[in-house]
């Protein structure tokens, strides 16, 4: 199968690429800008094709050519915190042209992927009661706003032009190859700050609870929903089980040991307070044994701490 993945070379799609390439019945593909950096990717068997997202025609020139059967889209240049600016450029440069991607794919018969979030397109809940695919979307931020109009958009498609999808929302993926100095990962952030000796910063008073995934699960678990050939399904990719901020940073006073400084600041008005996912549908439709918070936690930490 010839598989092109849309922003391939993040930390999520480096991931999904290398569990690909490990498969030789998969031909892979990476489209990613000109100036993006794709060091994730070296040393894998994979054809990297440098093209913006916005230039539609191109990429339906690369699928044609290239004989491309399934396309994953990756992109998103949002993040939770992201105001209505960052909102308006998303919509101009990244959905309003993955809609007319739909368009072509719903034609040429290709399988379009998306990787929704499964930790905002639901919104906030008071209680634990996991999140199940049926439940309404209600995202609190552009963020979760703008995979609801992704999602919406695939949804239609499909009624209206035959579109084949499958739309994943995963929870909150941690582990190697993600960025210790970026603006979301609570895993990742906080041992980055450990690492260069700074206390770490949390929004409220850390009792928010997540789901989170370790990044090797995540892509086996969806190698195998590409592999077993899921069609026309939402499917939450997680633990099912939740851990609060302040659950993670004791495990990772535990794993470092290092009692380093918290920083508790004011919450934030689009962030949810309790996101757990309910995962019997990935069960039903693979065979993933889960790796413990804790084990993914310390084999992250230590692998950073290794390549110092």
């Amino acid at each position: 199968m010839n598989i092109l993945f849309i922003g391939g070379a993040g930390f999520i799609g480096s991931s999904l690429v290398r569990r690909f390439c490990e498969d030789n019945k998969y031909h892979v593909f990476v489209v990613e800008p000109e100036f993006a950096n794709v060091s994730r990717l070296d040393g894998m068997q994979v054809d990297i094709m440098r093209e913006s997202l916005s230039n539609v025609e191109a990429l339906e020139r690369i699928i044609l050519g290239k004989g491309i059967e399934t396309v994953v889209h990756l992109v998103s240049t949002l993040i939770p915190g992201s105001g209505y600016d960052d909102f308006n450029r998303e919509f101009e440069n990244m959905i309003f042209p993955s809609i007319r991607l739909m368009e072509y794919c719903a034609k040429s018969n290709v399988k379009f992927v998306y990787f929704s979030s499964g930790g905002t397109v639901y919104g906030n809940r008071k209680t634990l009661q996991p999140f199940v695919e049926t439940d309404d979307m209600a995202p609190i931020s552009y963020y979760g706003w703008s995979k609801q109009m992704m999602e919406n958009s695939i949804l239609f498609k499909n009624r209206t032009e035959g579109l084949r999808y499958l739309i994943v929302r995963p929870s909150n993926p941690y582990g190697h190859g993600q960025n210790l100095h970026g603006k979301q990962g609570l895993v990742a952030v906080a041992i980055g700050k450990i690492m260069d000796g700074k206390p770490v910063e949390v929004w409220g008073d850390g009792s928010s609870i997540r789901d989170y995934i370790y990044i090797d699960d995540l892509a086996e678990i969806f190698f195998q929903l590409i592999d077993n050939d899921v069609t026309n399904e939402t499917v939450n990719i997680g633990s099912g089980r939740g851990y609060s901020v302040n659950d993670v940073l004791a495990f990772l006073k535990i794993i470092s040991k290092v009692d380093f400084k918290i920083l508790y600041e004011n919450a934030r008005p689009m962030d949810v307070s309790n996101m757990v996912l309910d995962i019997a549908k990935m069960r039903r439709l693979t065979n993933v044994e889960l790796t413990p918070m804790l084990e993914g936690m310390s084999r992250f930490y230590n692998e950073t701490r290794k390549g110092e």
